[in-house]
C-alpha cells in the first residue's frame, strides 16, 4: 500500500511550476534584499523548504548549499535544517536508515538549541521513518513523544500540532475503537490550520473529513470532491499533495463505495512521471497493469508492463533525461516519414498524367528535382544530427572517465585516512610508554625487582606492538591494487578461538562469559587472512561495548546458500547511540575497526551486519556467500 506519510511532506519543485507557487517570488524578492550571511542562509532555508513539495532534487540541491554555508559560517540552526532537508529527500527515496541518520543529527541540533517546536517536527519525521521499516515499537515511542511536544506549543508556533494530528488520523482512521479520538483531530487540525492560510495540513483535513459523507451513501459527492481538492493542491503547485488527495480514493471500497479506480490511477500516475517519482510511480503503475490484464487489454497491459520492468531496472528515474535527443530523433524520423508519404503521392500523380499526355513530363522532372533537393536537405539534417550525437557521446564518455578518476582518489583519500587513524591509535600508547620506561633505566634508580616487572611489561608492550603492525601489514596487502583474492576451505572454529585469544586478559577483567556456538565442521571458502582479521575486529568491538558480567554469545547459521555468523552482547545503554558512535570511524578507534571490516568483506563478495536488538543488545556479523 502506498504511504502517504512520505508523499504529504514531499520536497524540491521543477523549473516549469516554478510560477505556480504564489511565495516563491516573494522569497526571491527576499533573498535579494539581504545584506548579510545569516540572513541569506535564513532565506535559503525558506527557499528550500517551499521548494519541499514537488520536486526533491531541486531541495537536496539546496539543502546541500545550506548546509555547506551553514558550517563555514559556524551556523547551528541552518545545520540543522540542512540536515532535516536531506533526511526527507532519503526519505522520499526510500532509503529510511539514511533518513534517520540525518534526523537524528538534526534531532541532537534541536536539542541543543532547545528548540522544541523543530524538536517535534523531527522527531515526528523519525517516527515515519521508523514506521515504513516496520519498528512499530519504537515508531509509536517517537509518535507519542513528538505529540505530546507539539500540542504544548504556543499559539502561533503550533503548526508542526497540525502535522502531529493529521498523522493521528492517517493512522487510526481505520480503526472503529479511536472513532471519537479521530474526530477531535480533525476537528482540532482544522483549528490550527486556520492560523496557516497556505498549509497543506488543509487539504489532509478536508480529505479525511470526506469518510463521513461517504459513510453516509453519498460516496459520488466525496468522489468529486477529492477531484476538486487535487486540482487546487495542483493549482497551489503542490503536485505530491494531489497524488495523495487521489490516493484517497483507494480507502472509500472499505466504507461501501467503489470510485472508478482508472480514472484516478492515470491521474496519479501522471503526476508521478511528472514529477520524477519513481517510488511513488511504481503503485500506480502496478494497478494500472493488473487493471488492463484483466481486460485484456494487450496494448495497456504491454506499455505499462514495459514501464514496470524499466522503472524496476533502473536506480532512479528520470523522466527528462536526454530529452533533447528523443525529440530530434522523433522530428528526424516524422520529416522522413513526411517526404515519403509526399514522395508516393507524387509518383502517382505522375504516373496518372503520363498516361494521359506526353507533355506532362516537364511536370515529372520538376517534381524529381524537387524530391532531389528535398533528400539533399533531410541528408544534410541527418549528417548535423549523427555529428551532434557523436559529440554527445564523446562528452559522456568523458564525463564518465572524471567520474571514475574521482572515485578513484576518493577511495585513496580514505585508505590514507584509515591508515593515518590507525597508526595513531595503535602506535601512539606503546611507544609512549617504552619511551617512558627507557627514561627510567636511564635514570638508574630501579631496583631489581622493578627493572624485572618493567622489563616484563616491555615485552608484553612490544609483542601487541608487533601483533597489531603485523595486523596493518596484512590489512596493507589485502588493499594494494596487486593483490589477487583467492579463496580456500577455512574452518570457522579455529578461526574464532584464535581471535578470542588475545582478548582473554579483557574477558576476565570485564568478567564477560563466552558462548560459542559454532560446530568444529563449520566452513566456508573465504580468504583465511581476510577473515581472521574480521573475526579480530568486530571481537574487539564487541567486548569493548560490553556491560561487564554479561554474556558473549557467538553463532552461525546456513540459509538460502549463505552462512550468517553473529557476535551478540549486551551493552547496558541505548544501541542507537552505540551504533551511532560506530559511524564516526575518524574519531573513534572501535567504528575504524568496523569499516576495515567492511573493506575486507566486500573484497570477499560478503558484507558486515551491525544492528540494535531489543532495546540493549548489540548484533555484529557477517554473511558469506
Amino acid at each position: 500500500m502506498r504511504q502517504c506519510y512520505i508523499a504529504a511532506l514531499a520536497c524540491l519543485i521543477c523549473c516549469q511550476l516554478t510560477a505556480q507557487v504564489p511565495q516563491m517570488p516573494e522569497l526571491r524578492r527576499e533573498l535579494l534584499q539581504q545584506h548579510d550571511s545569516a540572513g541569506y542562509l535564513a532565506v535559503l532555508g525558506k527557499i528550500s523548504a517551499l521548494y519541499d513539495v514537488i520536486d526533491v532534487d531541486s531541495s537536496f540541491q539546496y539543502a546541500v548549499k545550506i548546509r555547506d554555508m551553514a558550517a563555514r559560517l559556524h551556523d547551528a540552526r541552518g545545520q540543522a535544517d540542512a540536515n532535516d532537508l536531506m533526511s526527507w529527500y532519503y526519505a522520499l527515496k526510500t532509503d529510511f536508515g539514511v533518513a534517520g541518520i540525518y534526523a537524528y543529527k538534526a534531532l541532537k541540533i534541536h536539542e541543543q538549541l532547545g528548540d522544541s517546536a523543530r524538536i517535534a517536527k523531527t522527531l515526528s519525521n523519525i517516527y515515519v521513518y521508523y514506521r515504513n521499516m516496520g519498528r512499530r515499537k519504537d515508531a509509536n515511542n517517537y509518535f507519542y513523544q513528538a505529540f505530546k511536544m507539539a500540542s504544548q506549543l504556543p499559539p502561533g508556533n503550533d503548526s508542526v500540532y497540525g502535522i502531529l494530528l493529521v498523522n493521528y488520523v492517517m493512522r487510526f482512521y481505520k480503526d472503529s475503537t479511536h472513532a471519537d479520538s479521530v474526530r477531535w483531530a480533525l476537528k482540532r487540525a482544522r483549528q490550527v490550520i486556520e492560523e496557516y492560510p497556505r498549509s497543506k495540513i488543509s487539504f489532509y483535513v478536508d480529505a479525511y473529513s470526506l469518510n463521513d459523507l461517504v459513510e453516509k451513501g453519498q460516496g459520488r459527492k466525496a468522489e468529486e470532491t477529492i477531484y476538486q481538492l487535487a486540482d487546487n493542491a495542483l493549482r497551489s503547485g503542490m503536485p505530491y499533495v494531489a497524488m495523495d488527495m487521489y490516493g484517497r480514493l483507494d480507502d472509500f471500497p472499505r466504507m461501501g463505495y467503489h470510485p472508478d479506480t482508472v480514472r484516478y490511477q492515470e491521474k496519479a500516475y501522471a503526476l508521478g512521471v511528472q514529477t520524477g517519482s519513481i517510488e511513488l510511480n511504481l503503485y500506480w503503475l502496478a494497478r494500472l497493469y493488473d487493471y488492463y490484464s484483466r481486460k485484456k487489454d494487450a496494448a495497456h497491459a504491454v506499455q505499462y508492463g514495459r514501464e514496470i520492468m524499466r522503472l524496476a531496472a533502473e536506480k532512479r528515474y528520470q523522466p527528462n533525461a536526454h530529452s533533447f535527443d528523443y525529440i530530434e530523433i522523433f522530428l528526424k524520423e516524422k520529416a522522413v516519414s513526411d517526404l515519403r508519404q509526399q514522395n508516393r503521392h507524387q509518383q502517382q500523380v505522375l504516373a496518372a498524367e503520363l498516361t494521359e499526355s506526353d507533355n506532362n513530363q516537364l511536370i515529372v522532372v520538376g517534381i524529381l528535382i524537387m524530391v532531389v533537393l528535398f533528400l539533399a536537405l533531410f541528408l544534410g539534417r541527418y549528417w548535423h544530427y549523427q555529428r551532434l550525437k557523436q559529440q554527445d557521446e564523446a562528452l559522456l564518455r568523458g564525463y564518465r572517465e572524471m567520474a571514475a578518476a574521482n572515485q578513484a582518489l576518493t577511495e585513496t583519500d580514505a585508505f590514507k585516512n584509515k591508515l593515518i587513524s590507525i597508526l595513531a591509535r595503535d602506535f601512539r600508547g606503546p611507544l609512549v610508554h617504552l619511551t617512558a620506561v627507557a627514561a627510567r633505566f636511564k635514570s638508574g634508580n630501579l631496583s631489581k625487582a622493578e627493572m624485572a616487572s618493567f622489563l616484563k611489561h616491555i615485552s608484553i608492550t612490544s609483542g601487541k606492538v608487533l601483533e597489531v603492525f603485523d595486523n596493518i601489514l596484512k590489512w596493507l596487502r589485502l588493499q594494494l591494487s596487486g593483490y589477487r583474492y583467492e579463496p580456500v576451505r577455512c574452518l570457522l572454529l579455529p578461526l574464532i578461538q584464535s581471535a578470542l585469544g588475545p582478548l582473554e586478559a579483557e574477558l576476565v577483567r570485564k568478567q564477560i562469559i563466552v558462548k560459542n556456538y559454532i560446530p568444529g565442521s563449520a566452513a566456508v571458502l573465504m580468504d583465511e587472512e581476510m577473515l581472521k582479521l574480521v573475526n579480530i575486529q568486530l571481537l574487539q568491538i564487541a567486548v569493548a561495548v560490553a556491560q561487564a558480567g554479561s554474556m558473549l554469545e557467538i553463532t552461525v547459521d546456513r540459509a538460502m546458500g549463505q552462512t550468517e555468523v553473529y557476535i551478540r552482547v549486551k551493552t547496558g545503554e541505548d544501541t542507537h547511540f552505540v551504533l551511532a558512535g560506530l559511524e564516526n570511524w575518524q574519531d573513534n578507534g572501535l567504528a575504524l575497526g568496523l569499516v576495515i571490516s567492511r573493506d575486507l568483506m566486500k573484497m570477499m563478495n560478503g558484507y558486515i551486519i551491525a544492528e540494535g536488538q531489543e532495546h540493549s543488545y548489540l548484533a555484529f556479523g557477517y554473511i558469506l556467500p
